[in-house]
């Protein structure tokens, strides 16, 4: 099924998947353990109030009191113990600041119930800034310029994912510590996706805070197929990878519950439809299911195809490493210690 030298070097690497909305259900996290995951990052807040969030952390620090080869990740220590005991860290992320309302003494909040990594927005614009599908992005707003620096202060790692071009670039510039796109691929390699994928100005601005943009695996910001092949997948990585340095790219594949195999026809058209009428999603930049991830890694069952195909399109065992989980471990250190 696998080279046996990118199996070999799959398993010795630490792998960070960036962003996991799958894990909305829980239990999926056996799929990235089976596909060799170190750490996953299940998004427990975003356009939704904060008892959901309270809800689903909740649910998910009982999930991992009650197994042993589970281990919240709260500081890059956590990171290493966890590939050293062959457990499965869980790094908590929010895709949009909803859940902290108009009180910054939520993010200390939640960055103590275990959030570690806190989205601007999701799409639409909130108290912080503007999403990425709106008419017009404002930038920052004043509350948004607040909340970074509060971020800065409880070592909150700032994601720009789904945000403006403009917010992101003002939140890069008016935060003291890295910034990530947890989940973007370039728009230069799928200019179709206008609003959603990112230009380089961004990659570029990212790379210079010394933060990473993770490539993603959604069908309608790979290309205009509705199946992408894996090459076209790792042609978004090259393109990061030319633009903002081998040191800045990750993965943030966003597997989430409507895709294909996850859900049903008829469950993937209702999720589809209530994203599109809630506004959050266009359907231009996300057309409608089913949804199939890159040929190969179809689920994150089948991850260690990916490390395979980074070593056949020529990056050595080190930079793949790199892009595998080393550099959103730098990342981490730098912000969380």
């Amino acid at each position: 099924m696998y080279a046996p030298e990118a199996k070999q070097l799959h398993d010795r690497s630490i792998v960070i998947d960036g962003c996991c909305p799958l894990l909305f259900n829980i239990p999926y996290i056996d799929w990235y353990i089976e596909g060799g995951v170190t750490i996953v990052t299940p998004t427990v807040g975003g356009p939704r109030p904060a008892d959901f969030s309270f809800a689903l952390i909740g649910q998910w620090l009982d999930y991992i009191h009650r197994h042993e080869n589970l281990l919240l990740v709260e500081t890059v220590a956590d990171v290493h113990r966890a590939k050293q005991e062959d457990k499965t860290g869980v790094v908590m992320h929010f895709q949009g600041t909803d859940p902290i309302g108009d009180n910054l003494d939520n993010v200390n909040l939640f960055k103590k119930l275990g959030v570690g990594i806190m989205q601007l927005t999701y799409n639409v614009d909130n108290l912080v800034g503007s999403g990425a599908q709106v008419d017009e992005d404002k930038g920052l707003t004043e509350f948004g310029y607040r909340f970074i620096e509060r971020c800065n202060d409880t070592r909150v790692i700032v994601d720009c994912s789904h945000t403006g071009s403009r917010t992101t670039l003002e939140a890069i510039q008016a935060s003291t510590q890295p910034v990530i796109f947890s989940h973007a691929n370039p728009k230069s390699v799928h200019e179709t996706c206008t609003e959603r994928n990112i230009t380089d100005e961004q990659i570029r601005a990212i790379a210079a805070s010394g933060g990473v943009v993770g490539a993603v695996g959604f069908p309608g910001f790979i290309s205009s197929s509705s199946r992408p092949t894996l090459d076209q997948f790792v042609d978004h990585i090259d393109h990061l990878v030319n633009v903002g340095g081998i040191d800045h790219t990750a993965l943030g594949i966003d597997y989430y519950p409507g895709q294909h195999p996850v859900a049903d026809e008829e469950e993937a058209l209702r999720v589809y439809e209530e994203e599109v009428s809630s506004g959050r999603w266009k359907p231009g930049d996300y057309p409608s299911p089913p949804h199939y991830y890159p040929e190969g890694i179809e689920t994150p069952k089948t991850l260690p195809k990916l490390t395979q195909a980074l070593l056949e399109r020529g990056y050595g065992a080190e930079s793949v490493q790199k892009i595998l989980g080393l550099n959103l471990v730098r990342v981490y250190e730098e912000v969380w210690g």
